[in-house]
């Protein structure tokens, strides 16, 4: 034990530190919520040190409340998380960010197969997280082989399209992704290591996609209207203007807006530089005149003294960084302006309308996918609504467009191939 006597509050001060560091952003909240009910707890029982018997004694009031339907399943799970790092914290001096490893109840398993599901995952380039996403419909597809009477060496192709067939609709539609994933990575796996009654090649299979309804992106128009009803003389109002403008005139995703230190702004060239959340890579946006006004306005005059370094922060004392996305911030603007509510359209459509207005104006694809900070032109797909004024344009004829090659240009002069409006 690091310290025969923490104190809790110094204990869950120093949790919260490390858990803003390894997780996101957007969670660090939650963890806050949990670490004050701690502290609630503690200053209720009289009690300021750490000690395994105060951990105890909370868990038993959590199963009460739990008892009582004062806290869900999900919440207490999480709460026993966080008491688990705590701990870890007091005695080792370390947070244990794992995942807490319960029983397996749901497809067990032997220790043989257990281990097997341990090589198949471990025998591809995946990260932790995928290992873990991936582990349980893994041994559901081994388990069910055993049910059948299968060990992995015999595994055939009737016993693989059965529990694709019949087992995967009934028990696990909902991941039906990830469980075909295992399936190409355990056939492949048992093939090379000995199994010879595998003969098709499972990794041709693929999901079917649903059909991907388009979501419309803000038009400029209700880009105007929103950002006039959050042009008040508010903090509140000055800080949302300023995160609005954001969005719509560099295209940054929420998550990366919540993140802008003051120094990443860099006011002499009107740029702001910070790496990306999704993919960590640098980027750099130009920031226009109405941006670093909104900017300048809310830092210089409303923001609030406090000792975090993110431009933007809470409203209310004690002032912090922000740690919740935005949709209900444009939810709330869009009622205001009259915007009509769109199903699935929130605060990132406005990174969309960003894109969209872009090649709409004429501006490469390849370039605006470089602005949104893409690594691959493919990610653009999802962001550029449909233009109709671009898909008439497809209707129209082509009788100003010179044909100098190919069957028409050669009988171009013939009465009976009438070129005009098509080439």
């Amino acid at each position: 034990m690091t310290d025969s006597h923490p104190l809790i509050k110094d204990l869950t001060d120093k949790l919260l530190k490390e858990v803003v560091q390894h997780v996101l952003e957007v969670s660090v909240e939650q963890y806050q919520i949990v670490c004050n009910s701690i502290l609630k707890y503690a200053i209720a029982s009289d009690t300021n040190v750490y000690s395994s018997e105060f951990i105890d004694a909370y868990k038993e009031y959590l199963e009460n409340r739990f008892a009582h339907g004062e806290v869900c399943k999900e919440y207490r799970r999480f709460q026993h998380r966080v008491l688990r790092m705590l701990s870890s914290l007091a005695e080792t001096g370390a947070v244990d960010f794992s995942s807490t490893a319960y029983a397996v109840k749901k497809y067990p398993v032997s220790s043989e197969i257990a281990d097997l599901v341990e090589k198949i995952l471990g025998s591809y380039p995946i990260s932790d997280a995928t290992k873990s996403d991936l582990r349980a419909p893994t041994r559901h597809f081994l388990w069910y082989a055993s049910e059948q009477g299968m060990d992995p060496e015999h595994i055939d192709d009737v016993t693989v399209m059965k529990f694709i067939i019949n087992e995967i609709p009934v028990s696990n539609s909902g991941s039906t992704g990830r469980t075909l994933r295992c399936i190409k990575y355990s056939t492949e796996y048992l093939k090379s290591h000995g199994n010879q009654h595998l003969h098709r090649d499972y990794r041709l299979l693929k999901l079917r996609n649903d059909h991907r309804r388009i979501i419309p992106a803000y038009t400029e128009e209700e880009i105007s209207d929103i950002a006039d009803v959050a042009n008040r003389n508010d903090m509140i109002s000055k800080r949302d203007l300023a995160i609005i403008l954001l969005a719509y005139c560099t295209g940054l995703r929420g998550c990366d807006i919540i993140r802008i230190k003051l120094t990443d702004i860099d006011w002499q060239n009107d740029k702001l530089s910070l790496i990306q959340s999704k993919n960590h890579q640098p980027l750099s946006v130009e920031l226009n005149g109405s941006t670093m006004n909104a900017l300048a306005d809310y830092i210089l005059d409303w923001r609030p003294e406090c000792n975090d370094h993110e431009v933007f922060v809470t409203v209310k004392s004690p002032y912090r960084k922000l740690s919740k996305g935005f949709g209900s911030m444009i939810d709330k603007y869009c009622e205001r302006a009259g915007v009509e509510k769109i199903s699935l359209r929130g605060f990132h459509s406005i990174r969309r309308a960003f894109e969209t207005i872009m090649v709409s104006r004429g501006v490469p694809i390849d370039i605006a996918s470089q602005m949104m900070g893409h690594k691959s032109i493919v990610e653009d797909k999802p962001y550029i609504t449909h233009n109709k004024s671009q898909i008439a344009f497809v209707a129209f004829d082509f009788m100003d467009v010179p044909i100098t090659t190919g069957f028409y240009a050669k009988h171009k002069n013939s009465s009976s191939c009438n070129t005009k409006g098509g080439a």
